[in-house]
């Protein structure tokens, strides 16, 4: 499961405020941490890393449980718009009942990310 969305850099690469989210670029690695408060396992971090190659970002792995970033980069008189997609990458399920509770969580997540992208200024999914 992943879903696409649009993120508006200011000046210096500063992610939007209000946003639950912490960037920092470095030497082409763009590093950040999605904090969102789940129903169900209470406030989660997640981590995620992208090398930037040309226009380019593309994910470099991180165990479980992160985020799977990718996408490209625009340049705008603004800063920076990053045309994103994003996919939750779980712990392999070993019964159905984790596979089934993983994929809810990952419903959970993707509904919570949405709502909270749609809230925010200079942002679209």
């Amino acid at each position: 499961m992943r879903t696409g969305f649009q993120l508006l850099l200011g000046p210096g690469g500063a992610a939007p405020e209000g946003l639950p989210l912490e960037l920092s670029w470095d030497e082409g690695v763009l590093k950040g941490i999605l904090r969102q408060e789940n129903p169900v396992l209470g406030e989660i971090q997640l981590a995620f890393q992208s090398r930037l190659e040309g226009l380019r970002l593309s994910p470099l792995p991180l165990p479980p449980p992160s985020l799977t970033v990718g996408g490209e980069v625009q340049p705008q008189r603004e800063g920076l718009l990053l045309k994103l997609e994003v996919a939750l990458a779980l712990p392999e399920g070993r019964s159905w009942g984790e596979r089934a509770f993983f994929r809810l969580l990952q419903a959970v997540f993707f509904h919570a990310l949405e709502k909270t992208l749609s809230q925010q200024r200079g942002l679209g999914v």
